[in-house]
């Protein structure tokens, strides 16, 4: 089931002039002021107070770029994977006629230590073998970024008081647009200085 969006509360005397329902907040505008309730609160502003609003869309250059990169790491992972697990496992494997040779030899002291290489080597061919692991959730990652991104967001901002406030959805919401704009027509018109 999903979650309705918390409605924000109104004096008995407020009158509902237009609402954007924002996931799980909703913004109101009455006849008085701006609302905007949620699970986390309420955020009020007097339609005196709000100086200017604005809406627009945009997309995210960063997290295209960002997920750009994480695919391009992931492709380099996938690419390194195999022949790094190989050439490490051969290295071990190398190893082996030195640590039977030096095990022959009185003491033997060091072919604990070659045998301690190889199992080294052995443990890293293992994390190198769980690269492609890595590498799916990298792409994974990388193409939602770049989906988000793309995507892009409708943005709201509300300048009131000494602070800005934006309200921003995923995607291009033509309805959150329209919200704005009735906001700027309620607010009153600038006084001559």
């Amino acid at each position: 089931m999903v979650p309705r969006p918390s409605y924000p509360q109104l004096a008995g005397a407020e009158r509902v002039l237009a609402e954007a329902p924002l996931g799980d907040e909703t913004a109101v505008l009455t006849d008085r002021r701006l609302v905007v309730g949620g699970a986390g609160g309420e955020r009020s502003f007097a339609l005196g107070q709000i100086a200017m609003v604005r809406a627009h869309f945009e997309r995210s250059r960063r997290d295209i770029v960002r997920g750009g990169v994480l695919l391009a790491v992931a492709v380099i992972l996938f690419l390194v994977a195999g022949p790094g697990r190989t050439f490490l496992l051969n290295m071990g494997t190398s190893l082996e006629p030195t640590a039977r040779q030096e095990q022959t030899v009185e003491g033997g002291g060091l072919a604990s230590a070659v045998r301690l290489v190889q199992r080294g080597l052995d443990a890293v061919a293992a994390v190198v073998g769980a690269l492609p692991l890595l590498a799916v959730l990298l792409l994974i990652v990388g193409g939602v970024r770049i989906a988000f991104g793309v995507i892009g967001r409708t943005v709201v901002t509300i300048c009131a008081g000494v602070g800005e406030f934006e309200l921003a959805r995923r995607g291009r919401r033509p309805e959150l647009e329209e919200f704005a704009r009735e906001v700027g027509q309620r607010l009153p018109a600038p006084r001559p200085g």
